[in-house]
């Protein structure tokens, strides 16, 4: 019969002391047998289980349920181990990048989807000639995280300048600008006539920059454009893109982003000198106490990639 979880209300806070019998929770979980995890850690398989219902007791919560014949980790073992074998790669990674001046091993980045598709995918094989020790994790998500808590080394953002916790660097400023295909330009007979948008499908990002971009490009104009009476939304300003090369409508682009399909010919700017500059620009967002030079490596590229303008 299971110990009643109730007598493990009042936990004690994890110690230093604790670490020993946490090495030793680690070995039974992975073998799930206190007499292999004996034979490893070279002591009697009564003086690790003595150990384990000691770290239960001063944890305050059961790590394994006992049978007559064998063990399993209950949900809170199961979190326990991955929480153990998570900081014993971390700390191995450490050692791994300190004997190899840290150009090398697992960077991992943060940012918008946005900027992943448009600027950064494009470009990445310079980087990875460059570095090719270094191995780089790519994750994306709309919000602002917490980089220690997600185990992020660097995050890129487009927004306005932070300033706090982290270490936050400008990396590019941006541009405003309608785009659309050269067939849908000359469908709707938008060639120097930013008029007729009146009879376009807006395409709108509704998310990254916190605004709505078009209401600002036409209030910057003065053209009085009902952007709400013909449109179509999307939460990342890519989707509008990919929208717009679809010939589906006129996107509010952000210049750098679009740059490329703008070179390829597949989309066009149908008016000159309406190029808005934006208030928001893109930015490095690190943990200042951990500039280390595969980080840093990464950044100085972006700063090379994508200067300020």
């Amino acid at each position: 019969m299971l110990p009643n979880k109730k007598l493990f209300q009042r936990a004690s806070p994890l110690t230093s002391y604790q670490f020993s019998r946490l090495h030793t929770f680690e070995c039974v979980a992975r073998h799930l047998s206190f007499s292999l995890a004996a034979e490893e850690l070279s002591i009697t398989p009564s003086a690790v289980s003595h150990r384990i219902n000691l770290l239960e007791k001063q944890l305050g919560f059961l790590l394994f349920q006992r049978f007559h014949r064998r063990i399993t980790l209950t949900p809170e073992g199961e979190r326990m181990q991955w929480a153990l074998s998570s900081s014993f790669d971390t700390l191995n990674q450490e050692i791994l990048d300190i004997k190899n001046r840290e150009l090398t091993g697992t960077l991992t980045i943060y940012s918008h989807p946005s900027l992943v598709q448009c600027l950064l995918l494009p470009r990445l094989g310079d980087f990875i000639a460059q570095h090719p020790t270094i191995h780089l994790s790519i994750l994306t998500g709309q919000e602002i995280i917490n980089l220690a808590n997600r185990g992020v080394d660097l995050a890129m953002y487009f927004g306005k300048l932070p300033s706090g916790r982290h270490l936050d660097e400008a990396f590019m400023q941006e541009s405003m600008v309608p785009i659309c295909t050269p067939q849908y330009a000359k469908a709707h007979q938008l060639y120097d006539a930013p008029e007729n948008l009146a009879r376009c499908t807006l395409l709108h990002d509704r998310y990254n920059s916190g605004e709505d971009e078009w209401q600002t490009w036409s209030q910057h104009f003065a053209l009085g454009l009902d952007t709400d009476s013909k449109s179509m939304e999307f939460d990342r300003s890519d989707l509008a893109v990919l929208a717009a090369t679809r010939h589906l409508g006129v996107a509010m682009g952000r210049l750098n982003l679009v740059q490329d399909w703008i070179t390829r010919g597949e989309l066009i700017i149908p008016f000159n000198n309406m190029i808005l500059p934006c208030e928001h620009c893109y930015f490095m967002s690190t943990i200042s106490e951990r500039q280390w030079p595969k980080i840093v490596a990464f950044k100085e590229w972006m700063m090379k990639i994508a200067p300020l303008a």
